[in-house]
């Protein structure tokens, strides 16, 4: 179902839409409502490909290097998010023939009752309005949300425009005096890192969910990346070895 349709937060121009799913094969995040944030009016791939995806992205390092307007086949070169645009592409299509019904902004509580909600399967959170999420959430059984919205332009300081994020999600953290900043004011990161090696131990736990740590839970059951709030504060924050579709550009990206 359709829970938003409206501009995004990030940019207050462009048009785009959430769309909530069920069903996911996700083998990482098990049995999750999936929730996909797409730019409304072109599809996933030529977004990323002509860096129309800013509005669902922000300025995500992950995203890659646009093309020309000329290029007319692939993504962004060097993309090193995990995310394979397959998924939304498909979500996307569906879109545009009329396949998801909208559900009422006064019912989403409903949509995710007892449910587990992945709060942006691709795109960031930070794009939909933060009440769309709260209510999706308010009867739900567990949630995992990220964002790389809640620091600053220049990554020096927290973002208070969307700091209330920071209730359900953690920061997304490219670096670790990313992860510094926002652990020494009480935020709770997700950090990608190239090996288990560069884990902060003090601070982050290996993704129980991962490759490297024998995947023995899923995201489903674990919900450790629910933010800042709450008992979840009180829990370190989480690393994960680089992995999905763009593992093999992560280092270019990072550094």
């Amino acid at each position: 179902m359709i829970i938003y349709s409206g501009k995004s937060q990030l940019d207050n121009q462009t048009d785009i839409v959430c769309i909530a799913t069920d069903n996911s094969s996700n083998q990482k995040t098990g049995a999750m409502i999936q929730t996909w944030i797409l730019n409304a009016n072109i599809d996933p791939i030529s977004a990323n490909r002509w860096g129309n995806d800013r509005a669902i992205c922000g300025d995500c390092i992950h995203r890659g290097q646009e093309k020309s307007l000329f290029e007319l086949r692939g993504t962004a070169a060097q993309r090193s998010c995990y995310v394979l645009l397959l998924g939304p592409q498909s979500i996307y299509k569906t879109y545009l023939s009329n396949g998801y019904k909208t559900a009422r902004p006064d019912k989403l509580d409903r949509l995710g009752r007892g449910r587990i909600i992945r709060v942006g399967s691709y795109g960031d959170s930070a794009a939909v309005p933060a009440d769309i999420w709260r209510e999706l959430l308010k009867e739900c059984a567990g949630w995992t949300g990220y964002s790389h919205q809640l620091l600053s332009a220049d990554k020096t300081n927290l973002n208070n425009q969307f700091l209330d994020y920071s209730d359900f999600c953690m920061l997304s953290a490219d670096t670790i005096e990313q992860a510094r900043l926002a652990w020494s004011q009480g935020l709770r990161t997700y950090r990608t890192v190239e090996s288990v090696e560069e884990i902060d131990k003090d601070h982050e736990i290996l993704c129980p969910a991962s490759e490297e740590a024998g995947k023995v839970t899923t995201c489903a059951k674990c919900k450790l990346c629910s933010g800042s709030q709450g008992k979840a504060r009180l829990a370190k924050s989480i690393a994960i070895p680089v992995h999905g579709a763009g593992k093999k550009h992560f280092s270019a990206n990072s550094n």
